[in-house]
This record gives C-alpha cells, structure tokens and sequence, in this order.
C-alpha cells in the first residue's frame, strides 16, 4: 500500500462525513481496515481482534494506553478510543513522538458515531502525516492501542451509520 493512502483515505473521510453520518453514503470499514494492516504496528490483522477479549489482547498485545476495565467482554463492546491528536520531534535525528487522547464514543452509554468518526480522520491525518516520511520509524512509536482504536471505531460506524 501506498504511503499516502493513509492520508487519501483521512481526506475522503474528511469530506464525505456529513453524508456518512446521515446515511446518505455507505462507510466503508473495509478500507479503514485494509489501512490498519498496512501500518505493521499490530501482530494480526485487525479483524482478528473485532473477536477477541480485553483480556486476550491485555495479555498479548496492548501497550497498555486502553482502559480494559472489563477483561472478559469481547473488545468491540469497548468504550474506550485512543485518538491520535499531535506529532512532533525531529524526523532526521529518528525522534518522533506522538501524543494520544482517550474518547468515549459512548458516554451516557449513548453511542455517537462523531466521536469516532473523529477518532478515525484525526488520526489517520497525524499517522497518515508520519507515515509519508517516516513510515519505518511510524512502526517503532505509533501505540498498538491507538491502532486498534481506529478499528474498533471503523467497526462501531459500520454497525450504527
């Protein structure tokens, strides 16, 4: 995949949101997907996780940036959204940090499908932004959890927009 489908895709979601929120268009979780494995930040693919337990991904993979308050429910039924909000560093000297957000897409156990749109084309733009020219070094810093968030979010939206 590209360097700048990761952006491309953050840009289309960008513009197609109003129509995506009504339901006037289709999202499309399979190409948010498709992105996610792209990274190589997460040991599967993201579809392996939309089955799995907090529990499961706790002990195996999380870096520990997700509240897993409930480690036997099944990690799409999580609340928790790890927003990717700010790069900054020196990408020639190979230091590049990247700050992250939590946010509830379910707060008053309402979902709203905008928090994790947010999620989704806020994120994809900073990852999206590193990954054009340090995508090696993107790799190495990016959180597992922020990843996973994009999918979880992605799969959120598809089931309720």
């Amino acid at each position: 995949m590209e360097k700048l489908d990761t952006m491309m895709l953050a840009d289309d979601l960008a513009l197609s949101q109003d129509k995506i929120l009504s339901g006037e268009q289709n999202f499309d979780a399979e190409a948010v997907y498709k992105v996610i494995d792209s990274l190589g930040v997460l040991n599967n693919p993201i579809k392996d996780y939309l089955d799995m337990t907090e529990e499961q991904y706790y002990q195996a993979e999380s870096d520990h940036k997700l509240t897993l308050l409930n480690l036997s429910d099944k990690l799409v039924d999580l609340h928790d959204r790890i927003l990717t909000n700010h790069v900054d560093g020196y990408v020639d000297k190979d230091e590049i940090n990247l700050t992250y957000n939590h946010e509830d897409p379910y707060e008053d156990d309402l979902y709203n499908a905008e928090v994790d749109y947010h999620v989704l084309t806020y994120s994809l733009k900073v990852i999206g932004a590193v990954q054009a020219i340090a995508a090696k070094d993107l790799q190495e810093v990016l959180s597992k959890d922020a990843v996973l968030s994009l999918g979880l979010a992605a799969y959120s939206l598809s089931k309720n927009v």
